[in-house]
């Protein structure tokens, strides 16, 4: 079964399938004006625990005509040790090789991460997946929005082999929006911003990437506070219970296979 939709700001038609093989052959654009539920959910009223310091709720996601915020504020729920809360939005769907693109503002405060990444794992799993810990990252670190992390994890459950990198910018990615890009093929994977190719890996049979053949991966944005123990990583959240910070986000795309308009 096949939904169409059209998006005047995109211009073109947009076709969500409802069958995950036909989404792994299919485009997919959203301006992130208003939740799509046949393709995206919302984490709502549970906690992943350390080294997260804030919990997820579905009323942390709000969209409008400008795209979709994830805000994060002090919001204690009497039952779980929490005060904080925000959001992730997810994709129902897992998705293979292709390009990965939005635009987003993340937010500067320390011991904020504000993220876009592919996800699978034990409890994230396709039903033709291997049920490990797959991921490609892209993160900012509320301490210093003048870099990006970049990140990658293959059949990894005890997160012991991550691929951290720094992209230093020319601008400070929580004053305005910028688009940022993950090209995911069999032989590499590719991080782009604005267009323009500012990373890559190749696939290492030492040291190999997600493989499409372990696991398609969920399409995932979510804005988190740090645990004070990570504190040199993002820097220190703060507690303060006025906190109120919240990442944008707009223009999602999804271009399967190999080919994309990103210019290497």
């Amino acid at each position: 079964m096949l939904l169409r939709s059209l998006s005047k700001s995109a211009g073109i038609i947009t076709m969500l399938a409802l069958s995950p093989f036909s989404l792994a052959t299919t485009s997919i654009e959203d301006p992130l004006t208003e939740l799509n539920p046949q393709f995206w959910w919302k984490s709502d009223g549970w906690s992943n625990g350390f080294p997260f310091y804030s919990r997820w709720e579905g009323e942390s996601i709000h969209f409008s005509e400008q795209g979709m915020t994830i805000t994060l504020n002090h919001a204690p729920n009497g039952t779980d040790d929490f005060e904080f809360q925000s959001g992730e939005l997810r994709s129902h769907d897992y998705y293979g090789y292709g390009c990965y693109e939005v635009e987003m503002k993340p937010i500067a405060e320390p011991g904020v991460i504000s993220s876009f990444f592919l996800f699978a794992g034990p409890y994230d799993k396709p039903e033709d997946g291997n049920g490990m810990h797959n991921e490609i990252d892209i993160e900012f670190l509320g301490n210093n929005t003048n870099v990006m992390q970049v990140n990658f994890w293959t059949n990894d459950d005890r997160y012991a082999r991550s691929h951290e990198q720094l992209i230093y910018l020319d601008f400070d990615a929580s004053e305005d929006f910028h688009r940022y890009g993950i090209k995911w093929t069999k032989g590499a994977i590719k991080w782009y911003i604005d267009g323009k190719l500012v990373y890559k890996v190749k696939n290492r049979s030492d040291d190999p990437i997600p493989s499409v053949k372990d696991s398609r991966l969920r399409i995932m944005a979510n804005v988190w506070a740090t645990d004070e123990r990570i504190s040199n990583w993002a820097g220190e959240f703060s507690k303060d219970p006025n906190t109120s910070v919240a990442a944008e986000y707009k223009n999602f795309r999804f271009t399967p296979g190999g080919k994309c308009s990103l210019r290497d």
